[in-house]
């Protein structure tokens, strides 16, 4: 509509990834200074008043002013899940927390793909602007209504110097933590990796199985509602075998699933369904990652802990698409890429189970602690 070429809005696309990693990145600081029931409120009411200005601005035809209020969206989505999961959280039971947290999640991909569903749909409707003027209404709705009902945040009373201090990084890092925390952010990063390469390219696979340019979108869509299935297969999955287990399951799952769709010869419906399959494991390992920075790390911490394992599965997001398009550009075919996308959740799997063995070992110790002494021992 504009008349310029796609690249021209990659400032605007870069910069709204930036600004979601920066909302991660600084919520827990944030949050401990003003609040985190405020930070949320602030949250979804800047994510739908940029949503509100983007298509104002859209009229202009300016990219530096759609980059910045893209930026400034960006932020504000950011700040909102892992604030959102972790306050959220605090309001349970500890021994709900892993199904509350993946019941709050489960917000996100499924709104992704109605989105991906009726997104087309809608701008022939209303027009590409008109995208943007319904999607801002529904958050500023929202924030009014969570600032009327939404309970007090638990550790309010918590003060501010003892609020700041747990919301550092660097407490991440503490002794007990710091190994966890490599391995969640080294997991997150290389789930993300392959979730956004298969995302990214699989129409390109489904055109090498002669789809044609028109239904290889089918692809992307399966691999969406495939993500959903994977996110509610999640909660009880993981209330069942816990999130240690189900972080080893679900990714495998998308190793296998990738691995056939990249290797074997399939019927059309096939292929889709196995795609699907894939989403559900890979989807299912991005909710999980977020889930175990839920459990691992203590309340007060906790904001700061998920929204750095969000970020560095955002990196993964923009590594992994970054690579299969040199790879692409190498003229290796899309199902080598798919199958090499692989090899990253491989090694997540690892530190998965890695993990599974620390915790495990970590709640034996005070059980052991508490055995009798045997008389005349001791």
């Amino acid at each position: 509509q504009w008349g310029v070429a796609p690249a021209a809005f990659t400032p605007a696309v870069v910069l709204t990834n930036i600004g979601v990693v920066i909302g991660y990145l600084s919520c827990g600081s944030v949050g401990a200074r003003m609040g985190r029931r405020t930070l949320l409120l602030w949250g979804v009411t800047v994510c739908g008043a940029g949503t509100l200005l983007t298509a104002f601005v859209l009229p202009t035809h300016s990219i530096a002013l759609l980059s910045i209020i893209r930026l400034l969206t960006g932020i504000g989505f950011g700040v909102v899940l892992p604030t959102a999961v972790a306050l959220t959280v605090d309001h349970f039971a500890a021994r709900r927390k892993e199904v509350v947290s993946a019941t709050v999640t489960l917000g996100l991909g499924s709104g992704m793909t109605l989105a991906g569903f009726v997104g087309g749909d809608l701008i022939q409707w209303v027009g590409t602007t008109g995208v943007f003027w319904v999607a801002g209404v529904p958050p500023l709705i929202l924030a009014a209504a969570m600032a009327w009902v939404y309970p007090t945040d638990p550790l309010a009373a918590t003060s501010a110097h003892t609020a700041r201090h747990e919301a550092k990084v660097g407490r991440l890092f503490d002794p007990g933590l710091r190994l966890n925390t490599t391995l969640v952010w080294t997991f997150s990063f290389l789930v993300f990796i392959a979730a956004y390469t298969l995302t990214s390219w699989v129409p390109t696979l489904l055109i090498g199985y002669g789809f044609t340019a028109a239904q290889a979108p089918l692809g992307l869509a399966y691999v969406s509602l495939g993500g959903v299935i994977g996110c509610a297969l999640l909660i009880p999955l993981a209330a069942r075998i816990g999130i240690g287990r189900a972080l080893i399951l679900m990714p495998a799952v998308g190793v296998v699933c990738m691995a056939v769709a990249s290797r074997v010869q399939l019927t059309d419906t096939l292929l889709l369904l196995v795609l699907a399959g894939a989403g559900a494991g890979l989807t299912g390992g991005q909710l999980g990652q977020l889930i175990m920075s839920v459990t691992l790390y203590p309340p007060g911490t906790r904001t700061t802990g998920v929204g750095w394992s969000s970020a560095l599965g955002r990196a993964g997001s923009i590594v992994g698409p970054g690579v299969a398009g040199l790879l692409l550009a190498l003229a290796l075919p899309g199902q080598d890429i798919i199958l090499l996308a692989t090899l990253p959740v491989l090694v997540a799997i690892t530190c998965a189970f890695v993990l599974l063995r620390r915790r495990a070992g970590a709640a034996r110790q005070p059980e052991q602690a508490e055995q009798p002494v045997p008389a005349g021992q001791g």
